[in-house]
């Protein structure tokens, strides 16, 4: 029984299932594994068809039934999910569930334990839950693959995410609702429509270069907003007794996620963009131009995982839009 035939569309053709189908068959899955993304049904879909894969139970085709309620049901899966009244992932259920996989297999040859919502467990060095569960990933139990799911990757503990393989598990495209946000990305369209007859016209140079600084101002300002707006909702469902240090953690983690989606909805207009050119529906022999800009878009997002300033990013990637459409 393969990933993808336990998988519904558009998973099963996904390049990261495509990865997991392939390390299965040769023996090589990861044992501990963080599939991240926006969109939390595809991340849990994934996680029990892995599980349901590995301890070799069928998905259930009974309309009443939830497809992996067998799966969730069998004796050697073992689930880690935030308390409901606090949110939070306990320290006591953590060490429960290390203790309960230390145990032999009580059916086949595999364990699997999911932890759902794993940014419950803490953005900081202070949370316990996060610390307990630090060593047991580097060095899980034999015959034991631990899965963590999160929406929100950046508030996990950077040394959680260096002890798992990550995979970002793609997600259906939902754009920001936001006015201010919108607008910005049609003038970033315009923007780029711009530079489709820039070439060595001094005054569109200059103009564009004034667009460039514009920009990236506004994102900059949109962002902290959008940051300032979810933070005071996300502050009101936070365990009371959160330290000072985590709930700078948390926020901090909330903003690289906010900024992470608005970067990816800046590649799809990019893409966009393109269209109307690759359809013919407007004129230049643009192809490789776009293609280029996109691939320079992933690498500043790459540069602004490992902590570059957004401003500093943004106006690199413009600037580098501008040469490489005046080349």
């Amino acid at each position: 029984m393969g990933l993808k035939n336990v998988l519904t569309e558009p998973l099963k053709s996904s390049n990261p299932v495509e990865v997991l189908e392939r390390s299965l068959e040769k023996g090589r899955l990861p044992h501990a594994m963080l599939l991240h993304g926006d969109h939390y049904p595809f991340l849990e879909e994934v996680a029990l068809g892995l599980a349901s894969v590995l301890l070799d139970v069928p998905i259930s085709n009974d309309p009443e039934q939830e497809r992996f309620e067998r799966v969730e049901k069998h004796p050697d899966f073992f689930p880690l999910r935030p308390s409901k009244k606090a949110r939070s992932i306990r320290a006591e259920d953590t060490r429960e569930l290390i203790r309960q996989i230390q145990h032999s297999p009580h059916q086949g040859e595999r364990k699997v334990a999911i932890v759902y919502e794993a940014d419950r467990l803490g953005a900081s060095s202070l949370s316990s839950s996060a610390n307990i569960i630090l060593k047991t990933l580097e060095e899980p139990p034999l015959n034991t693959t631990i899965v963590l799911i999160s929406t929100r990757p950046y508030s996990l503990l950077d040394t959680i995410r260096s002890r798992c393989f990550n995979f970002r598990i793609p997600a259906p495209f939902e754009p920001t609702h936001d006015e201010s946000w919108q607008r910005w990305l049609v003038d970033y369209s315009n923007f780029l429509d711009s530079l489709t007859d820039l070439k060595s016209d001094k005054e569109k140079i200059t103009a564009s270069i004034m667009s460039v600084y514009g920009l990236v101002a506004r994102f900059n300002g949109i962002l902290g907003e959008l940051v300032a707006g979810n933070w005071k909702t996300e502050r009101e469902k936070l365990p009371e007794d959160l330290s000072d240090e985590e709930k700078d953690a948390t926020r901090e983690g909330l903003s690289k996620g906010i900024r992470a989606k608005l970067l990816k909805e800046i590649e799809h207009q990019t893409r966009e963009t393109a269209a109307p050119y690759l359809r013919g529906e407007k004129t230049g022999d643009i192809t490789l131009k776009f293609t280029d800009s996109i691939q320079q878009l992933e690498e500043v997002i790459g540069l602004l995982n490992v902590n570059l300033k957004e401003e500093t990013a943004l106006e690199d990637y413009f600037l580098s839009c501008m040469r490489i459409w005046t080349r």
